[in-house]
């Protein structure tokens, strides 16, 4: 995989886990909810509250990195703030795919940003930077995102995803094949377990081959 990272970036400690898979998806797996999500979604209604997301490391240091690339986190949250805040404020979680709704499980497990991209619909060499002046993309749910200084993975054809809202180029569909999946780690030292990762992805996606992992 042709990943990399700016290097204004790579200066504020940001770093990613990525994995590359091939795999069959799934409108819905009753497994990955049973085994895998609803555990964590109750246990986090249970033990944790919105005191405890504004200080928890991971959060406070994605959020510093965003401020320091000149972008509000306030108003444009990273996807794990977004989503721990709405599992504990009993909003529940939305019920996507397969691969989706595990990418969501990895990014609550440990609070941080995690984005899936359709290997069919982005192309290599990937670059982790920071989004241009007055730039935008077709958001997921039809939205404009406002990624001017934000950090992006952004291809030959420009930006495609970001830790707080990803566009429509590269989403996962029921159709996807392969993919890279990527957690946005925002400390120095790597957080995401990728042996559990692995692990979780071959386990519970159909037919999932993890053809490469790494940490940049």
């Amino acid at each position: 995989m042709q990943l990399t990272i700016d290097s204004k970036v790579k200066e504020q400690g940001v770093s990613l886990a990525y994995s590359v898979i091939e795999f069959k998806n799934e409108a819905h797996s009753e497994k990955i909810w049973q085994e895998v999500l609803n555990p964590l979604l109750q246990k986090i209604e249970t033990e944790d509250t919105l005191e405890s997301i504004k200080e928890d490391p991971q959060i406070t240091a994605t959020k510093k990195v965003y401020r320091a690339l000149g972008k509000d986190p306030a108003r444009f949250r990273p996807s794990s703030d977004s989503l721990w805040r709405r599992i504990i404020q009993q909003k529940g979680l939305y019920q996507i795919n397969a691969l989706v709704d595990l990418n969501n499980y990895f990014s609550l497990e440990w609070k941080l940003p995690f984005g899936s991209y359709d290997l069919g619909k982005v192309t290599e060499p990937i670059q982790l930077t920071v989004g241009p002046a007055e730039a935008r993309y077709a958001g997921i749910g039809n939205k404009s995102v406002n990624i001017e200084n934000l950090l992006v993975l952004a291809d030959e054809e420009g930006p495609f995803g970001s830790p707080t809202s990803d566009s429509t180029r590269g989403m996962i569909s029921e159709e996807t094949t392969r993919a890279l999946l990527v957690g946005y780690q925002f400390q120095d030292d790597a957080v995401v377990d990728q042996a559990k990762v692995k692990e979780i992805l071959e386990n519970y996606l159909t037919d999932c081959r993890v053809i490469e992992q790494g940490v940049i």
